[in-house]
C-alpha cells in the first residue's frame, strides 16, 4: 500500500521476506509540460520516467500522452533503517525509526568523473543545518573556471543557493545530501558527488532524520525481491561508469541479485523475461517467476 504525500510516497513495508512494495501509475502530459515538470509533479527523477517510457521524446511531448510512473519498486538489497540511497535507480529511501514505513526520493547524485562520483559505503549524518551558505569546493571553482565562469569561495544562503534550504552533513564531510535551486536537476547525474532532493521533499526529510542517522549508499541496477509468492526482477541502465567496466555484460551482476533473492527458495527462473529486462532498461519491475511457460535453460545465465 501507498500514500501520497504532497511530495515523495509512503510505502507499508512488505511481510517479512518480501521485497515488493507499491503500484505502477499512469500520469498524463499537460499543455506545455517538459520531461522535467512532469517528474516533479509525480515525486519522480527525469531518467526514471525516460527508462520507463523508451518511446517518451523529452523534447516533443504530446499533450493528453499517457506517461508511466514506475512506482511499484523492488527494495534494494540493504539493510532497512536510516537512509538508503541507490546511485543506479537514483532514489534515497528513509526508513523512519519505529515505523512499518519506507519513504521514496528521487534524487540527483555526482556526475561522471572520479572527481565528482558519489561515492558508496556506510556513512552516518553528523550535521543538519537549515538555510546554509555554500563553501565551495576548490574542484568546483577550478572547474567553472576552466568555463571562463568565476566562482566565489562562499555563496550565502538564499533563493540562488545550490544547496537550497537545508542540508545535512555525511561523516565523509565532503558530501552532503542536500535540496536545490534547480529541481529539473533531480533524477540526473548533476552533483559536484553530493545527493540532491526536491525542495519539498528536503525540508520533509530534514524535519524526520536526526543526527547519527545511519546512511547506506549501494550502486545496484539489478534488484531482485519477493511478493507474496512471486518474484520480481527490476534492471535499471547501469551508471555509465558502469557500463564501461563491464561493456555492456551484466550477467555477474544481475544473477548474483537473483541468486541472493531465491537462495532459500525453489523458483525455476525464466531467463528470457529476464534477458528481456536487462536489454531493455525500463527500471520496471516485473515477475520472472512463476510464469506460464518456464524457459529450458538452467539456473545460470547464458553467456554474453
Amino acid at each position: 500500500m501507498a500514500t501520497a504525500t504532497a511530495f515523495a510516497t509512503e510505502y507499508i513495508l512488505p511481510a517479512k521476506g518480501d521485497a515488493v512494495i507499491g503500484s505502477n501509475q499512469m500520469t498524463t502530459v499537460k499543455k506545455d509540460d517538459s520531461l522535467s515538470m512532469l517528474a516533479e509533479r509525480n515525486d519522480a527523477g527525469y531518467y526514471e520516467l525516460l527508462e520507463a517510457n523508451p518511446s517518451l521524446d523529452p523534447l516533443r511531448l504530446k499533450e493528453g500522452t499517457q506517461v508511466l510512473v514506475p512506482h511499484q519498486i523492488i527494495l534494494p538489497d540493504a539493510p532497512r533503517e536510516g537512509i538508503v540511497v541507490n546511485l543506479a535507480e537514483l532514489r534515497l529511501y528513509y526508513y523512519p525509526p519505529g515505523s512499518n514505513k519506507v519513504i521514496i526520493y528521487p534524487v540527483g547524485i555526482g556526475r561522471l568523473g572520479n572527481q565528482w562520483m558519489t561515492p558508496t559505503g556506510q556513512l552516518s549524518i553528523i550535521e543538519k543545518q537549515k538555510d546554509p551558505d555554500w563553501h565551495v569546493p576548490e574542484s568546483v571553482i577550478a572547474d567553472m573556471a576552466k568555463r571562463g565562469i568565476k566562482v566565489p569561495e562562499v555563496m550565502p544562503a538564499g533563493p540562488t543557493n545550490p544547496l537550497g534550504a537545508y542540508m545535512m552533513r555525511l561523516s565523509n564531510e565532503d558530501y552532503l545530501i542536500h535540496g536545490t535551486d534547480h529541481a529539473r536537476t533531480i533524477g540526473r547525474r548533476t552533483t559536484g558527488g553530493c545527493i540532491s532532493l526536491y525542495p519539498e521533499d528536503i525540508a520533509k526529510l530534514f524535519s524526520m532524520v536526526p543526527l547519527d542517522t545511519k546512511v547506506t549508499i549501494v550502486n545496484q541496477p539489478f534488484k531482485a525481491g519477493w511478493l507474496k509468492g512471486q518474484l520480481y526482477f527490476e534492471a535499471h541502465r547501469p551508471l555509465r561508469e558502469e557500463r564501461f567496466r563491464y561493456a555492456g555484460h551484466y550477467d555477474s551482476l544481475w544473477n548474483e541479485a537473483l541468486n541472493n533473492a531465491i537462495a532459500k527458495h525453489t523458483a525455476s527462473i525464466d531467463w528470457n523475461t529476464v534477458q528481456t529486462l536487462v536489454k531493455n532498461e525500463t527500471g520496471v519491475a516485473e515477475v520472472v517467476w512463476p510464469v506460464a511457460v518456464v524457459a529450458a535453460t538452467p539456473a545460470q545465465p547464458a553467456a554474453g
